[in-house]
């Protein structure tokens, strides 16, 4: 039963934030601003930080949830968000007035590079109390 709920506590919250991304990509069109690029930058930017946070859930969850070296457990998170961004993108060519298109991938999987960069260069750098903070919430993989 312990088992059980390690397992929900570290693989519920991705897929919980892909079911989130999933409705978010359902809508018509997701318009910030009228102004173009203003709403082009927004947008891209928040693909980024879906896709960023996407690849830390999933890299929480293995990191947790397996023997799996640090490395593996890198390429892992990295290939699911990717193939998560692929079927993101796939999905939106069904919606009215959306499209799949092939730099929203790349701006993914920029995001999800960045988190892997922040998981093995900017956090083993940050202070003690952002570490901390990503220790409690199973995050952090780096000495002290």
């Amino acid at each position: 039963m312990e088992k059980i709920k390690k397992i929900l506590n570290f693989w519920l919250p991705p897929f919980v934030w892909m079911g989130l991304i999933f409705f978010l990509s359902s809508f018509h069109k997701l318009q910030v601003s009228t102004i173009g690029w203003q709403d082009f930058i927004t947008r891209k930017t928040a693909h980024f930080l879906e896709y960023y946070i996407l690849f830390l859930l999933f890299f929480r969850a293995f990191k947790n949830t397996s023997k799996i070296p640090f490395p593996r457990i890198l390429f892992l998170s990295l290939i699911l968000t990717l193939l998560y961004s692929i079927t993101d993108e796939f999905h939106q060519t069904f919606i009215n007035g959306r499209s799949g298109k092939i730099f929203d991938i790349g701006v993914d999987f920029l995001g999800a590079t960045f988190g892997a960069y922040f998981v093995i260069k900017l956090l083993p750098k940050s202070p003690q109390k952002i570490k901390s903070w990503f220790k409690k919430i199973n995050v952090y993989y780096g000495a002290d």
